[in-house]
């Protein structure tokens, strides 16, 4: 609600004007009054208010002068001056003082109330306009925040780039990676029921990393997210993953049917070696396809010795045959395992059955055959094309018929599943093409609405935020943010060459409703202001033409 104080001398005056106009009807707050500026000034550093209205000639501290305080101190806030004088000089001074308002002596109260309710109605508009300013100033923060994030995260798992480049990039982002010892946390938080997140896992360990110090949150998938742990000691990473493990039990325990897994790379004391600590993790992260859920598990821990542990059953050939534990294992991993997954996925599977079982030619022909209908349904639901399963699992026939040894199954099962995942990954990869086209058709058609954010796209790509944002930024190499300043500043270097518009309209013309923001972020981009871009294009183009 906008804030209204009165400065007046004449107490009719100031009853007449708080009385003869009903504020709250308006939607303004009456919040102060004062029978001179010495006495209003203090009153309205306290209450800040919106608009002041103010006699021009008072006691002890005239409206003139109050209002050069007001200027100077709080520079937003509207000036109405009245007065019993129509001098030329008092209009003039007050001119050169930023009044919104000179009103003479007397007035109606209608007219008054005209005036304050114009005055109200620009100061919301300004209001409006400062917050989208905010909002989109934070926005594009945040997903250049993201952005930057998972380059330093693919900088970190890759060897690309030196130590002290990657402390560097680090040290520019306000983040201190040095320390004695690094350890990788890999979480997921998943429904037991298809191992799929609903967007939860970051916010939830985005609030539980924020509680150590030196815990570093990294995107990884839809349903997982990597946590860099520091310490001084193996005993200190050790006690901030059981502290970090605690707190997400703890987040969690209340959601229905939310469990999480939690892999864990073996410490290492270089951020050379946190590449070797990460694919650690990743490859235990497979377990979770054969474990009871809200485990953590540490690099190199064997995975039957883990399902005995955890009374999982063995998978046996009573299993295999009753569509029992493998086909959902299988299952799971077909629509959620990645590529990279599938070789130590296999690996688990054949560790898992124990060692009899795998030097049984006839368990192997039906734990083959039981993995191969469990792709074919696979493929036939992401597909039409039937030619799709024989060419990705080849036939079935011919392979059973020369299957001699466990390894031969073994790699006839980690070549198929290895090709329909690529086949689910390439449908994923259709549908994400698709998606982006009419994500990029939409913001083409819409860019110049002020109104378009980051939340607003997203929408009407049918996606989440953060997932609209990684999909985005993975295939265009540049945030949705830049990618839209881009459209936009475009638009107004054109209208800019090609119209007499004032700059505000470009502003609004281009997509922004404040035209300050959108002056300083052409600056920022151009190096100058529309004013000289476009003067500057106009003498080129003159002097072209001569």
């Amino acid at each position: 609600m906008v804030k209204l104080f009165l400065a007046e001398d004449e107490i009719a005056m100031r009853e007449g004007i708080k009385r003869h106009i009903n504020w709250a009807e308006e939607g303004i707050e009456f919040c102060g009054e004062a029978s001179d500026g010495e006495l209003a000034w203090p009153l309205i550093r306290e209450k800040r208010p919106d608009i002041v209205i103010t006699d021009i000639k008072m006691p002890f501290m005239d409206g003139l002068q109050l209002s050069a305080l007001i200027r100077k101190e709080l520079p937003s806030t509207k000036i109405v001056i009245l007065s019993g004088y129509s001098e030329f000089e008092y209009a003039q001074e007050a001119l050169r003082l930023g009044v919104a308002e000179y009103l003479l002596k007397p007035i109606r109260p209608k007219t008054l109330r005209d005036v304050i309710r114009r005055l109200a109605d620009s100061i919301e508009e300004e209001k409006r306009r400062k917050e989208d300013r905010i909002d989109w100033m934070q926005e594009e923060a945040r997903e250049k925040r993201v952005h930057d994030h998972r380059k330093l995260f693919r900088a970190l798992i890759s060897e690309d780039l030196s130590s002290g480049k990657i402390l560097s990039m680090a040290e520019g982002m306000n983040l201190d990676l040095s320390a004695p010892m690094y350890q990788i946390m890999l979480v997921y938080v998943f429904y037991k029921s298809d191992y799929r997140n609903q967007g939860l896992v970051e916010g939830l360990l985005m609030t539980i990393t924020d509680c150590f110090e030196k815990c570093f949150l990294f995107e990884h998938s839809v349903d997982s997210e990597v946590i860099l742990i520091t310490g001084k000691t193996a005993q200190d990473l050790e006690q901030k993953a059981d502290q970090i493990r605690e707190r997400v039990t703890l987040s969690i325990r209340s959601l229905d049917d939310l469990h999480y897994f939690i892999s864990l790379g073996n410490p290492v004391t270089h951020l050379s070696e946190i590449n070797k600590a990460y694919h650690e993790a990743y490859r235990t992260a497979s377990h979770r396809f054969f474990l009871p859920p809200d485990q953590v598990v540490r690099a190199d821990e064997s995975i039957g010795k883990l399902m005995l542990e955890n009374k999982s059953n063995p998978i046996n050939t009573d299993t295999a045959l009753q569509n029992g534990n493998l086909r959902g294992i299988w299952d799971n991993f077909l629509r959620t395992g990645t590529l990279d997954e599938a070789e130590d996925f296999v690996e688990d599977v054949f560790d898992s059955v124990g060692e009899d079982n795998v030097q049984s030619l006839l368990f192997l022909s039906y734990m083959t055959m039981d993995c191969y209908f469990s792709m074919a349904r696979f493929v036939k639901e992401i597909s039409r094309s039937p030619d799709e399963i024989s060419n990705a699992m080849g036939d079935i026939n011919a392979v059973m018929g020369s299957m001699k040894s466990a390894e031969d199954a073994r790699r006839y099962l980690t070549g198929s599943l290895k090709e329909v995942i690529r086949l689910r990954d390439g449908s994923a990869s259709r549908r994400n093409n698709q998606i982006l086209r009419s994500a990029l058709d939409y913001i083409d058609e819409n860019y110049t609405d002020g109104e378009m954010s980051l939340n607003s796209v997203a929408s009407a790509a049918g996606l989440s935020p953060n997932r609209f944002s990684t999909l985005f930024s993975h295939e265009m190499g540049m945030t949705f943010i830049e990618y839209l300043i881009s459209k936009r500043m475009a638009r107004a270097c054109e209208l800019l060459m090609t119209t007499d518009l004032r700059s505000f309209e470009v502003a609004y013309q281009s997509g922004y409703n404040d035209p300050h923001y959108f002056s300083s972020t052409f600056k920022k981009i151009h190096g100058m202001s529309p004013k000289e871009y476009r003067r500057r294009g106009r003498d080129h183009a003159d002097g072209g033409e001569s």
